[in-house]
């Protein structure tokens, strides 16, 4: 049996995960949430990893592991475990090896769109951020349900950025199939970097959904039919 991995990213939960969690086991595939603690100053992506690990250690069958934004900064080095068979990166970040995220976004800013370049964050002095409820349903909620996207809004956590600003360790991509998908009404990350991204990994496939940065929340049908089509392909052994 396989079990879908679910890693959030920035300011988000492991409740972000539940509508999709619902639809998975529904149609009878297994999934594990982690919860980070971003909102906790002093972490690294190793932390990160480590509370992947011990998640996949208590998973029985092979792993899917499913990285969210800047959850994409640990899933391909989690995608090392040998239990991992595949990787999907959802609106996520592409860590290269030795880089930092930080260097990225200097280096390529195309990768956030404009609207999240000209967001007005809550900025503290410690170098952590908040999202005003009506900044995230902005940048993050743009599609879903005013209902939906009123209740994620509030849910929004501090985010501080060790892992943003550390090197990544991932010095080779994982050997697995990997599922790209860009999110077209995104108004955080952008799609053309992650489009061209996926042309530069071995195995790995790029595709689209019609929504905003967090399907999860606003097209979970939509992102349960893909996640499901990932997993029974023949190639993820």
């Amino acid at each position: 049996m396989r079990t879908f991995l679910l890693i959030h990213g920035a300011w988000h939960g492991g409740w972000c995960w539940k509508p999709l969690a619902q639809l998975l086991e529904a149609a009878g595939y297994a999934s594990e949430i982690i919860e980070l603690p971003g909102d906790q100053p002093g972490r690294f992506i190793g932390d990160d990893a480590a509370i992947a690990f011990e998640a996949i250690n208590r998973i029985d069958g092979d792993v899917i592991v499913v990285g969210h934004s800047l959850g994409g900064l640990v899933a391909p080095f989690v995608a090392s475990h040998p239990r991992a068979c595949g990787l999907v990166m959802l609106a996520a970040l592409l860590p290269e090896f030795d880089v930092s995220a930080a260097a990225q976004r200097e280096q390529h800013p195309e990768i956030y769109t404009q609207a999240y370049r000209e967001a007005e964050l809550i900025r503290h002095d410690d170098g952590s951020t908040e999202v005003p409820p009506e900044v995230g349903i902005d940048l993050m909620f743009n599609t879903c349900s005013p209902e939906m996207a009123e209740l994620a809004a509030s849910r929004l956590r501090r985010q501080y950025w060790e892992t943003f600003g550390e090197p990544s360790p991932v010095w080779s991509w994982p050997d697995v199939p990997t599922l790209i998908v860009g999110c077209t009404q995104d108004r955080l990350t952008a799609c053309e970097p992650m489009r061209t991204a996926a042309q530069q990994i071995q195995g790995a496939e790029y595709l689209e959904l019609n929504c905003d940065h967090t399907p999860m929340l606003s097209a979970p049908e939509s992102l349960a039919d893909l996640l499901i089509t990932f997993a029974d392909r023949g190639d993820l052994l």
